[in-house]
């Protein structure tokens, strides 16, 4: 345990690198993803065009489905990359600076995991609570995404440490942890509303209404000064939902919560429809490798659930949990803010088992052991399937290094058996963190070069810059995904067969981005208008929000 020792006493500097070798890999090799990412990114570069940063738009449509914080974070860092000259041929910076916020976003879960799991089991099961967290393969993913959902988990752990603060000065034998706690609590609900409406106030408030449920005692909310808190929480999140509503006559709002929030709670919102104990079973994956003691970490829980910690944590998942499940629009990173409490409990079980390690010799966890084995089996082949899976005609030659990501990934997946078998917590967590990193890097670095056919608007941007068509107005027929949008540039309109030929016809268009199935609508318009479009260009690859292969033609009515 020399290793850990000499890592406790820089947890914080530990916690970084590895947070760093988690997320880097693919920030900046992969490229704008479909839907939501470049929904998001294509917003705020509109902002930049516009000079309006307080209402969101893609293209000429109203974004209204999120509030605003997440586009001012994405503005200050793509703003810093152009300043520094950083943008590409399509007038702003790649796709890396968007997600930035949600790299940082991440670290930020992964600090303040380690904070809260400190307060409640000492700073060894911190330490172990954060290195879990860190490795999670939902938290990963959200890291290298530019949207919400890491930034709204790092926004809602701060608030529940404080709000762990707060509970734990019930006792009177601890002092009362002061102002600065309860603005901490206010600030962070205020950025959470900010970002993604009423998830964060949930996820706090049904804890707090646990812990009162469970306890019968309220007085000690009242050390988060409720009042003067939420005339904060007004001061902060008001000015921006005025100036919408005046800006968009209230449109924004009705739009947030007609279009987007009602209907998630009415069914499964655009097919994201799941049944009951989806997210349950789900953890096998997304909390993986964290999961590897999850069962028997939740026995003992239960029997400690009169202990402060188990009782805080219980109100933190299980309400919150139950939502989730109940909603019938499902997502996997939706769970996400709840995560941290349940990498708490496997650190606390794997503390205690420094002393006593017979608690990971239990049946209990080692039939945990053996599923987390199924799942990692399972992990592996698919990193070496995921380029061999591709539709036909879009395949491309996998090479040896997904086998080498898997083969790398799968070893370090045997060290984390060998050492929880033995029953030794230190090397089961550093086992973990090293086979979260290998994972990572199998999946971002080794297998995505592999699947090039998935990134089909990146492909076009770059095939058009290398036959120098950079800067032209660009009409696309069938491939209608916001990526294209994000990698041509605002002005590019995405429309069918038909309309393209108009846009070439009358000169709003210089080129005319056809995909295969469009072809023969736009040859026919083209031709009743008297035009004869040239194919300058072809990529193949597949739409994977579809799953259809595609082929998309550049046409110019003269050749370049």
């Amino acid at each position: 345990m020399p290793f850990f020792n000499a890592v406790e006493k820089r947890p914080v500097t530990a916690l970084l690198l590895l947070c760093l070798a988690l997320y880097l890999p693919g920030l900046f090799t992969l490229p704008a993803l479909d839907r939501d990412e470049a929904r998001f990114a294509q917003a705020t570069v509109q902002m930049h065009e516009t000079g309006d940063y307080m209402v969101p738009h893609f293209q000429e449509d109203l974004r209204a489905k999120k509030p605003v914080a997440i586009y001012w974070a994405q503005a200050v860092t793509s703003g810093a990359a152009s300043l520094v000259g950083l943008d590409d041929p399509n007038g702003h910076p790649g796709i890396w600076a968007f997600r930035i916020p949600s790299l940082i976003a991440a670290i930020l879960v992964v600090l303040l995991t380690w904070r809260v799991a400190s307060l409640f089991y000492g700073r060894r099961a911190g330490l172990m609570a954060g290195a879990l967290i860190a490795t999670t393969v939902v938290l990963v993913a959200e890291a290298n995404i530019a949207k919400t959902d890491a930034a709204l988990a790092a926004s809602i752990m701060a608030a529940q440490l404080a709000l762990a603060r707060v509970w734990l000065a019930r006792d009177p034998t601890r002092f009362d942890p002061g102002l600065g706690n309860a603005v901490l609590f206010w600030v962070a609900m205020s950025i959470g509303i900010l970002l993604k409406g009423p998830i964060a106030p949930m996820i706090s408030g049904l804890t707090m209404v646990g812990l009162v449920v469970a306890t019968r005692e309220i007085k000690w909310i009242f050390l988060l000064r409720p009042i003067r808190g939420g005339v904060l929480l007004l001061l902060l999140t008001l000015p921006w939902a005025v100036s919408v509503w005046l800006s968009t006559n209230g449109a924004f709002f009705g739009e947030a919560v007609g279009g987007d929030f009602l209907p998630k709670l009415a069914g499964g919102q655009e097919s994201h429809g799941a049944p009951f104990g989806y997210y349950t079973l789900l953890l096998l994956v997304t909390f993986f490798p964290a999961n590897l003691l999850l069962m028997p970490a939740i026995a003992r829980a239960w029997g400690e659930r009169q202990s402060a910690p188990v009782m805080f944590l219980a109100a933190w998942i299980i309400p919150n949990w139950l939502v989730y499940e109940i909603v019938p629009t499902k997502l996997p990173h939706y769970v996400l803010p709840v995560y941290p409490a349940l990498a708490i409990l496997v650190a606390a079980l794997l503390a205690a088992s420094l002393k006593n390690p017979q608690l990971l010799k239990t049946k209990l966890a080692r039939a945990n052991i053996v599923a987390w084995a199924l799942v990692a089996l399972v992990l592996a082949a698919a990193i070496v399937a995921l380029p061999v899976l591709l539709p036909e005609g879009t395949a491309v030659e996998p090479g040896p290094w997904p086998v080498v990501g898997a083969g790398i990934f799968a070893a370090m997946a045997v060290q984390v058996l060998a050492q929880a078998w033995r029953a030794r917590a230190s090397g089961v967590v550093l086992a973990v963190a090293v086979t979260g990193i290998a994972f990572s890097v199998a999946l971002l670095e080794f297998a995505r070069p592999r699947v090039d056919p998935l990134w089909l608007a990146d492909r076009t941007a770059q095939a058009m810059e290398d036959r120098d068509l950079v800067g032209m107005r660009v009409v696309s027929a069938g491939f209608s995904e916001p990526s294209l949008v994000f990698a041509l540039g605002t002005k590019t309109r995405l429309t069918n067969g038909t309309a393209a030929a108009n846009a070439l016809a009358v000169g709003e268009a210089d080129i005319a981005l056809v995909e295969e199935r469009e072809a023969a609508t736009f040859f026919e318009e083209a031709t009743r208008l008297g035009i004869t479009p040239v194919p300058a260009l072809t990529v193949d690859g597949l739409n994977y929000s579809r799953g259809d292969a595609v082929s998309l033609t550049a046409y110019l009515l003269t050749t370049r």
